[in-house]
């Protein structure tokens, strides 16, 4: 009996409907339960259509069915798929498995029924197995015919590959055009799965009826099957982060066959918009005031730069609008005469700027480029499945534009990375305050039990957290944090941030650059012992000179605040300190001075701001 072709391409899709693969459309229990009652008898009669097949059940219900299991229609009442479903799915793998083994029974009779007609008796030659020659292959024949499971290392990848006649059927996930895989997905959906694929993520690949990537450190599968559709991989996680995971796992595949799609993936994720006549208008602004030079330029020039700066906004330049402002800023110094205005931050804050503008004119730099110029209004925080992080001190700060903080630092154990983490408000209000003490001592947002001060002295490993580019973490919902025993600083490898006095003394500044945002320069340093304690009258600053072990010193400068007087007082007076020895200093680089942060010995830590204060630096040198 011939079979039409709706037919024909039922049975081979029923072919492929492998336990996984009908497992993970349906769930285990159900796929039992199916082949429960086909082995007590169940049995389906087909009626072939030209796009469909209806099936019908010796218990009574009725299904129609695709050659895809995207749709299907049962006479239950259940509203996924059913066990009827699978049922008429495995009866005919069954029929066709018994059709298979009649077609080869008959096929070998046959078969030996003509050798025997064409040989005379005394010529059929056995092997040592007992069988006639041509059925003992040899057995190099035989290893190749069988399916070969291979595991092979990759950096970070461990490959699971079989068989080896399976992969051309995955073959699109390789050739496909990428561009045309991911129209689906949004700037912001594309620009966070590239901020994943920063992180190292150990995956396992299995190829049988489905290509399966496993993502071990988020505990995420998704299978992939033969149709070049991230739509008709199956994935357990369901609406976005389920879109997410398809486009991460095919895109950690294809890296690790040589593909690399960053160029692709910047189109869509960094797409940037903006006026390009404000840009202009601004541009013409700074060259007029570069012309006429800050000795003649008119205090009305203030309220030039907030209107450009307002337009900035409204053109969604939010990069340039700040820049303004901070221009802005340093030129009411200069109408003041402020002691604290500088002609190099001056001239500084206008080259970048003026440079910016000029390149965005010009336009010949790739999206990402463009992106990073423009800016954004809100930093983006984005999810972290794994961060194991070192903790190296917190330090308390006030910016003249009315902000009050604690940031609090971390080593990133798994990428060599800093992280920070910092408690911001507001206080140009006049009820509003920060206490540095009362923040310090407050409860983290992870952990309740887990104060602040105790956080940042901790070893911890954080799941599922929001990290931004700047590599900020976020106090979002929905991050787990565990404590660990805390490592000896000395057994930490700290890389490039571990630098040695002489080091310390001849760093540059870093160069303007238009493209990355200007970081902290942070390092460790190895000290032995803090020779001596010095207070600056003039500059208001204490200066703490340390020593290495070769005699070589080093000068750590604070500045003074009245929230810092007891802390200056104490370390002024050498409160504790003339114990304290061999031990790591964490420092700010900056252009003319190196700010003390936190001292690290041991498995203890003491914030130099916010504990010398309480009493803790005593503490912390007897240990």
């Amino acid at each position: 009996m011939s079979m039409n072709k709706f037919q024909e391409k039922f049975r081979h899709f029923s072919k492929l409907c492998t336990e996984d693969y009908l497992i993970r459309y349906a769930n285990k229990g159900l796929y039992k339960r199916a082949l429960k009652e086909l082995d007590q008898g169940i049995h389906v009669n087909y009626t072939w259509g030209e796009a469909s097949v209806k099936c019908e059940l010796s218990e009574g219900t009725e299904c129609t069915l695709y050659a895809s299991l995207d749709q299907w229609q049962c006479s239950c009442p259940s509203e996924h798929i059913c066990k009827h479903v699978l049922i008429a799915i495995l009866y005919d793998q069954r029929q066709q498995a018994a059709e298979g083994e009649e077609s080869a029974a008959a096929s070998a009779i046959s078969h030996v029924t003509s050798e025997e007609s064409s040989l005379k008796p005394a010529e059929t030659q056995l092997s040592s197995s007992g069988l006639p020659n041509e059925y003992a292959k040899p057995a190099d024949s035989v290893a190749q015919e069988l399916p070969v499971i291979m595991e092979q290392d990759h950096s970070d990848y461990k490959l699971q590959l079989e068989p080896a006649d399976t992969p051309s059927r995955f073959r699109w996930m390789l050739e496909t055009d990428l561009a045309t895989m991911i129209k689906s997905y949004t700037a912001s959906m594309i620009e966070e799965v590239v901020f994943r694929l920063r992180y190292p993520e150990e995956i396992r690949i299995k190829e049988d009826t489905l290509l399966t990537v496993q993502l071990k450190t988020q505990d995420i599968e998704v299978s992939f099957t033969d149709e070049p559709n991230l739509t008709k991989a199956l994935c357990k996680v369901k609406q976005t982060p389920g879109k997410m995971a398809k486009l991460e796992a095919l895109l950690r595949y294809r890296m690790i066959h040589g593909i690399h799609d960053m160029e692709v993936l910047s189109v869509r994720a960094y797409e940037a918009k903006f006026s390009l006549q404000t840009v202009q208008e601004c541009r013409e602004v700074l060259a007029g005031m570069l012309k006429t030079g800050l000795a003649r330029l008119p205090q009305s020039y203030l309220a030039q730069l907030e209107t450009l700066a307002i337009a900035a906004h409204s053109g969604n330049l939010p990069d340039i609008e700040r820049s303004l402002r901070g221009i802005q800023g340093e030129l009411q110094l200069f109408f003041k005469r402020h002691v604290r205005f500088s002609m190099q931050t001056m001239l500084e804050r206008i080259s970048k700027l003026y440079l910016a503008l000029e390149v965005l004119m010009q336009g010949d730099i790739s999206v990402k480029q463009q992106s990073q110029l423009v800016g954004s209004f809100r930093s983006k925080y984005f999810t972290v499945p794994s961060l194991h992080l070192y903790g190296l001190g917190a330090d308390s700060w006030e910016t003249r534009s009315g902000f009050r903080g604690i940031t609090y630092y971390f080593y990133g154990l798994d990428d060599g990375e800093m992280y920070t983490y910092s408690d911001v408000r507001a206080v140009y209000y006049e009820d509003q305050q920060f206490s540095f003490a009362e923040h310090y001592a407050a409860f983290t947002p992870w952990l309740p039990s887990l104060t602040f001060s105790q956080f940042t002295g901790e070893e911890v490993l954080f799941q599922s957290v929001k990290v931004n580019e700047e590599r900020r973490i976020s106090s979002g919902d929905g991050a787990k944090l565990t404590l660990l025993p805390r490592t000896h600083v000395t057994e930490v490898n700290f890389g490039s941030y571990l630098m040695d006095i002489p080091s310390a003394l001849q760093h540059q500044p870093d160069s303007i650059s238009l493209f990355t945002e200007p970081k902290e320069r942070l390092a460790l340093i190895e000290v032995t012992r803090i020779v001596e304690h010095t207070f600056n009258k003039q500059t208001q600053d204490l200066i703490l000179t340390v020593e290495n072990t070769d005699g070589q010193c080093l000068p750590l400068t604070l500045p003074y605040s009245s929230d810092w007087q007891s802390m200056i007082h104490r370390l002024e007076s050498g409160f504790g300190s003339q114990k304290l020895e061999h031990f790591y200093a964490f420092v700010r680089l900056e252009t003319k001075r190196i700010s003390p942060i936190s001292f690290l010995k041991g498995q203890t830590l003491l914030s130099l701001k916010l504990d010398s204060s309480n009493g803790r630096m005593g503490r912390f040198a007897r240990r």
